[in-house]
């Protein structure tokens, strides 16, 4: 994919957008699928994308397609920070302060907060998985908010006895 476009693929539950520049994936957004219209004519990735999107919200193993990923406007930390999230299993969590931990910056939760809320590839880089303390769902910079948050966590099992925040 060359130049500067959008496409949107569409589940049963969410929509991702790959948002393309110069063939490279710049961000991904996601969204609830009934606020999105699939693109027409996929690109081969985007096509790889739906069907991982499809596998994901079937709550099989997704198998995320290699994209050629855009991470030129990222610090070193923050690099660092989002590939930690695909060790987070799924349905699982991780509070700001864990993630700090294991990054080496055990006083840096805000510094991880930041690298979550600059992550340009949700749910592919599963910044939902992390959490404020004790569970508290905060801070999710994605379309959906917080809602989405909790509803991604569900999808992938995360049981609301065991994640204080997912409560209704």
């Amino acid at each position: 994919m060359t130049g500067n476009c959008g496409e949107w693929v569409r589940g049963e539950r969410f929509g991702l957008r790959l948002d393309w520049r110069g063939g490279l994936v710049r961000r991904i957004e996601v969204a609830w699928a009934d606020d999105v219209r699939e693109t027409q004519s996929l690109s081969a990735a985007a096509v790889e994308l739906k069907a991982a999107l499809l596998r994901y919200e079937a709550r099989q193993a997704p198998v995320w397609p290699d994209l050629p990923f855009d991470f030129s406007g990222m610090s070193e930390f923050q690099r660092a920070a989002i590939e930690e999230l695909r060790r987070i299993p799924p349905g699982t969590t991780r509070t700001y302060g864990q993630m700090a931990a294991v990054l080496g910056r055990p006083k840096g939760a805000q510094a991880v907060g930041r690298a979550m809320g600059a992550n340009p590839f949700p749910v592919l880089y599963p910044c939902h998985r992390v959490v404020g303390a004790n569970g508290a769902m905060t801070g999710f910079s994605a379309s959906g908010g917080i809602a989405m948050k909790k509803a991604l966590l569900r999808l992938e099992g995360a049981e609301q006895g065991l994640l204080p925040g997912l409560e209704e």
